[in-house]
């Protein structure tokens, strides 16, 4: 049994499939409806043959009954290759060697059941596990998909919810609903092959914060998670600064540029750039990247320099040197 590694709560979001198709986004119900999924993540990692069971829960916060169907939606890899979750449009071809997979897949409850819709009554909680029984020949790969969970309303149209039981694997018909990302790697689990492509800054600086453009490209058969850290040393080497690049998947065959994690923003600074955030900067520096591509390696290292003059104090220097150059002419003449 594999269990899926825990992160943090979700909250309920507007899955608005008619206005954005390919997007989802996790704001709050104007309806008052309030439902928590728990994790918002499922990593996995599966050597087949295996019977994966990997627990979550949800929980209705608000003060109505609701009743939700489960369905399943794959990402557009390299739409969402830097963090973006975009689904696979209708008629798009299909990731992953097995078609079938989401029928290898259920949610079933403490009692084994499975479940196709599930019903919460107010301020109720339950638990639930996301089972997945892969076969002995079940080909290598990886699939992206949300588990969503979608509100059936009682004022529906019939036509959207009197659906195929078994189009529902992959419905998107649906207005509100909550979802968790699942990321699913079958197979031989693989040393991570990677390649940082881009580490960068400007040369010349007048004052921070300092950004970083940091992307790394993915060339192995499945999803990592890499970590890293930039440590910044001045013209003496010590060291005075350490920016840490947040914890981020990067899928197979994709790449990804990291963002900062604070939600602070800055002037003429994009947000996918890595932030120094210190102001007031003068001389030399060194910037030095450690990355992992995972808790076991392998790790790169790269360094690059910048050069820091805030552009009162260049002006200054400027005009000493002509104020110098000045006097110099006007000795020499003299001397003449």
């Amino acid at each position: 049994m594999q269990i899926a590694h825990p992160t943090v709560h979700i909250l309920v979001g507007i899955f608005t499939i008619s206005l954005l198709p390919f997007m989802f986004h996790k704001t709050a119900l104007a309806d008052g409806l309030g439902i928590k999924i728990s994790p918002a993540t499922f990593r996995i990692e599966a050597k087949p043959p295996a019977d994966i069971w990997t627990p979550f829960t949800i929980e209705n916060q608000s003060d109505q009954p609701v009743n939700l169907t489960i369905g399943y939606k794959l990402f557009n890899k390299q739409a969402s290759q830097n963090g973006n979750v975009v689904f696979l449009q209708n008629g798009q071809p299909f990731h992953g060697q097995d078609k079938n997979i989401f029928q290898k897949m259920q949610i079933v409850d403490d009692n084994n059941i499975s479940h196709d819709t599930i019903d919460l009554g107010p301020q109720q909680r339950e638990r639930f596990r996301l089972r997945i029984l892969l076969p002995d020949n079940e080909p290598a790969g990886d699939y992206y998909f949300s588990l969503i969970l979608l509100k059936n309303n009682s004022n529906q149209d019939q036509n959207i919810i009197n659906y195929n039981k078994e189009d529902q694997k992959s419905s998107s018909a649906f207005q509100l609903g909550i979802s968790s990302n699942v990321f699913l790697a079958i197979g031989d689990k693989e040393m991570p092959q990677g390649a940082i492509t881009t580490f960068s800054t400007s040369l010349f600086k007048e004052e921070g914060p300092v950004p970083f453009t940091l992307t790394v490209q993915n060339n192995g058969l499945h999803f990592f998670t890499p970590h890293g850290t930039i440590v910044i040393k001045n013209m003496f080497n010590q060291t005075i600064g350490k920016v840490d690049i947040p914890s981020s998947i990067i899928l197979a065959g994709t790449s990804r540029t990291f963002t900062r994690a604070s939600t602070v923003t800055y002037a003429n600074i994009s947000p996918q750039q890595l932030i120094w955030s210190e102001h007031f900067i003068l001389g030399m520096y060194t910037a030095i990247l450690s990355f992992s591509l995972s808790n076991n390696g392998p790790t790169y290292t790269r360094s690059i320099h910048f050069l820091a003059i805030p552009s009162t104090l260049l002006i200054y220097f400027i005009l000493s040197v002509l104020i110098l150059f000045y006097i110099y002419l006007q000795v020499k003449k003299k001397m003449k």
